[in-house]
């Protein structure tokens, strides 16, 4: 379950670009927490009690699936890291832990099935992303934080000719100049992303 819980709530991080705050108040109640048929995409929206950091900047959160189908070895693989279908397995295995509709809980005791704080997802944030690259024998970089993956993830979606609009209204900045000086990241190489994802495909090829 652990590594389970830690590739989800990566996974979200870097498919929605948002902030720590903003995944911690996901719910799994049907009104916030609502999947297409066949889980082609997912529709995540925070408890309606949560206050975003910036007002009026917490916008759904709408994940497509990839692949839609099954075709190749390496298009499995590549299943295998979709957040949507990540996200189905977490709350199929968590729904008889959770004490209440927050989306990410604990596993441990004596804090299993309580939710989590937003300090303890930043670690587990963190703890993946490290994993990641010790799994490919590299040194996680100095001073990594959980808000690290909105820069990644964003950065990535440019690189791969995502609108600038589109990526700002992603992770709810009002204007692009925020991304280009806070978080615009050279991720021309490759090793980057498969550093950080890697590990998940290996640790929970099951899930």
């Amino acid at each position: 379950m652990k590594h389970l819980s830690l590739k989800t709530v990566l996974l979200l991080a870097l498919a929605s670009a948002k902030r720590v705050s903003d995944i911690h108040a996901l719910s799994v109640h049907p009104s916030c927490t609502q999947f297409a048929p066949e889980q082609t995409r997912v529709l995540l929206k925070p408890n309606p009690d949560f206050t975003p950091k910036v007002v009026g900047s917490c916008t759904p959160i709408d994940i497509e699936a990839f692949p839609p189908q099954l075709v190749s070895s390496g298009e499995q693989q590549q299943d295998l890291l979709c957040p949507v279908r990540a996200l189905h397995t977490y709350m199929d295995r968590s729904k008889g832990l959770c004490l209440n509709d927050q989306l990410f809980v604990s596993w441990a005791k004596p804090h299993k099935g309580k939710p989590v704080t937003k300090q303890r997802l930043s670690h587990w944030i963190v703890e993946a992303i490290t994993l990641a690259y010790t799994s490919q024998n590299l040194q996680a970089p100095s001073g990594l934080r959980a808000h690290s993956t909105r820069g990644l993830a964003t950065s990535w979606a440019l690189f791969k000719d995502v609108s600038i609009q589109d990526i700002c209204a992603a992770a709810s900045w009002s204007s692009p100049l925020t991304f280009v000086r806070f978080y615009r990241l050279d991720v021309s190489a490759p090793s980057v992303a498969r550093a950080v994802l890697g590990t998940l495909l290996s640790r929970d090829s099951t899930c």
